[in-house]
């Protein structure tokens, strides 16, 4: 199986935040994009300039364009073990528009014969990455729920916690008990809209709620759905200069400003499979109330600024057709803030039950993503066409989390001390390779292909194994198997042409990719034996079978640049 697995989601910062928001799938313009972005010996193209900088010097013209972009994913869903839950395989499809690219460059000739000919500037908006996907799972259960999953959750805390009823220990004043006990916004919400309540001293869910209060699983098959969704993107905002020496020589440098918005929600349902076959619920209100459905929904938004220097160069040797290029950038330190919330809602026929939003909860910090280099190889066959190859590195074990101030400028990473140990026994280094051809099919038009593919940057696993000699568990760092690696390769293939007419171009590509499985934990039990929650974080035995959803992914984009030379 592959070691990537969304669980149902905390605040805490993990080594998965650090990754998704360090990893970069360029976007770009058409062009770039259609010859796999391998373009860091390339230059010339706007897309070039977020792999090189010095590629805004190589063409001998001024040049601005915009893109426009369709991204799609279409996910295909089910159960790992479809005899414990989520058994039927559930498509979804879903599309979002973008920008991936815009800018300007302005190039300008020195006068000199000789040395430095052209100063090029520039102002480029690059995508870095596209965080669109969707996917939903459903099926009948006969043996376990979410709603019974978060009960166990809630066992041993005071219900007064709970409901409210505590003065000093509500939704913004938790400090003295979520600082020991680790208390969930997601137990709270489910307890004050109903989904579980106090039955005989223990907290059981709507859908195992018997007369007597005995947990007795769920008392009829239920229909469940489980949804999860990521939106948003990463941008870099590149200044860019250039510089030309001989029509041989190009050095460049970028500042770039990152942008990031990322937005993730999940989405539980359930409801009975056959109301008939459902037996009543014996509230005290109503001894012969009915269960209709609950929901739940929790909502996570980040969004950061960040900003790192990158240079560049290019050689192309006189009377040959040979380009050879390399760029190194800095590691981006980008604040996060980041909010989270949830939403209950159970129906219950005869019985008024509310649904409860909780507050945002928000936090703030930074990361400090890893260096990147990047070389590239071209060849240009006169006139006919082109063929590049790009390598780039990055080593993830560099990443780390660190306090964000109020003012942003003095930084402490102490207090990520177990966040930053899992980066670095977890994440590694992790190669690209891009391969770019381009034919000249006649004067103006232009065939293009790409295809590339990124290895994965996470090397281990962390598992607790139990000790004999002194009868604890002990977390251990495990390297996954080599087929564990290999399943979370990325790919992408991409295909596109391009028409010049004078000073105006029109370029369009699509671009096909295929990512790693993803496998989701919709909910956990926890131990209904054990009343001390401080033992929360130790819980491995549960009384059932864990669901888990394993997803596949199909993502298409589709873009055109429009742009004109001058």
């Amino acid at each position: 199986m592959a070691a990537l697995t969304v669980t149902v989601a905390a605040s805490a910062q993990s080594w998965q935040d650090a990754l998704l928001y360090s990893e970069n799938n360029y976007g770009g313009t058409a062009r770039s994009v259609a010859l796999g972005n391998a373009l860091t010996a390339v230059g010339g193209d706007m897309g070039s300039i977020g792999l090189n900088p010095a590629g805004s010097a190589v063409a001998g013209y001024s040049q601005m364009g915009i893109t426009f972009g369709l991204s799609g994913s279409a996910a295909s869903a089910t159960s790992t073990d479809p005899e414990v839950a989520f058994g039927d395989r559930v498509q979804t499809n879903w599309a979002r528009l973008k920008m991936p690219n815009v800018g300007f460059v302005i190039n300008m000739n020195t006068g000199n014969r000789s040395g430095l000919r052209r100063v090029s500037f520039g102002f480029v908006s690059n995508a870095t990455h596209d965080y669109t996907s969707r996917m939903y799972a459903g099926g009948v259960n006969a043996s376990n729920s979410f709603c019974g999953s978060v009960a166990s959750s809630a066992a041993g805390y005071p219900e007064d916690v709970l409901s409210g009823a505590s003065s000093t220990c509500d939704w913004w004043n938790l400090d003295e008990f979520n600082d020991t006990y680790g208390l969930d916004w997601r137990d709270m919400v489910a307890y004050r809209s109903g989904i579980f309540g106090n039955v005989n001293g223990r907290y059981l869910g709507l859908t195992d709620w018997d007369k007597d209060g005995h947990n007795t699983g769920v008392l009829a098959p239920l229909y469940q759905k489980f949804g999860f969704q990521t939106k948003g993107y990463k941008h870099d905002f590149l200044l860019n200069v250039g510089f030309n020496f001989n029509n041989e020589v190009y050095l460049g440098a970028s500042v770039g400003l990152v942008r990031l918005a990322y937005g993730q929600s999940e989405y539980w349902y359930e409801a009975p499979n056959g109301y008939d076959e459902f037996p009543a619920i014996p509230f005290d209100t109503n001894p012969n109330a009915r269960f209709n459905y609950l929901e739940m929904k929790r909502i996570f938004e980040a969004t950061g600024s960040g900003a790192y220097l990158k240079v560049g160069v290019i050689y192309a040797p006189a009377g040959t057709g040979l380009r050879m290029g390399a760029a190194l950038q800095t590691p981006t330190i980008t604040n996060i803030d980041t909010r989270m919330s949830y939403y209950g809602k159970a129906s219950v026929t005869g019985v008024a039950l509310p649904s409860v939003t909780s507050p945002e909860w928000d936090d703030a910090y930074a990361l400090v993503s890893p260096c990147r280099f990047n070389a590239g190889l071209a060849y240009t066959f006169g006139k006919a066409g082109m063929l590049s190859v790009d390598y780039e590195v990055a080593n993830y074990r560099q990443a780390f989390f660190r306090n964000q101030t109020e003012s942003r400028i003095y930084y402490d990473k102490s207090y990520f001390d177990y966040a930053n140990a899992d980066i670095r026994d977890i994440l590694g280094i992790s190669h690209m390779l891009r391969i770019g051809m381009e034919i000249n099919l006649a004067k103006g038009l232009a065939l293009r292909g790409g295809y590339g593919f990124t290895t994965a940057p996470q090397h281990n696993r962390l598992n607790w194994e139990y000790d004999p000699s002194d009868n604890l568990d002990h977390l251990v760092v495990n390297p996954l198997s080599a087929q564990d690696r290999l399943s979370l390769l990325k790919q992408q293939f991409s295909v596109g042409f391009g028409y010049t007419h004078g000073a105006c171009y029109t370029d369009f590509a699509l671009r096909y990719r295929i990512d790693p499985r993803e496998y989701y934990t919709p909910y956990r039990y926890y131990d209904y034996e054990g009343t001390d929650y401080t033992d929360k974080y130790e819980v491995e035995e549960a009384p059932y079978a864990v669901p888990e959803v394993s997803a596949s992914y199909r993502r298409l984009e589709a873009m055109v640049t429009f742009g004109v030379r001058f």
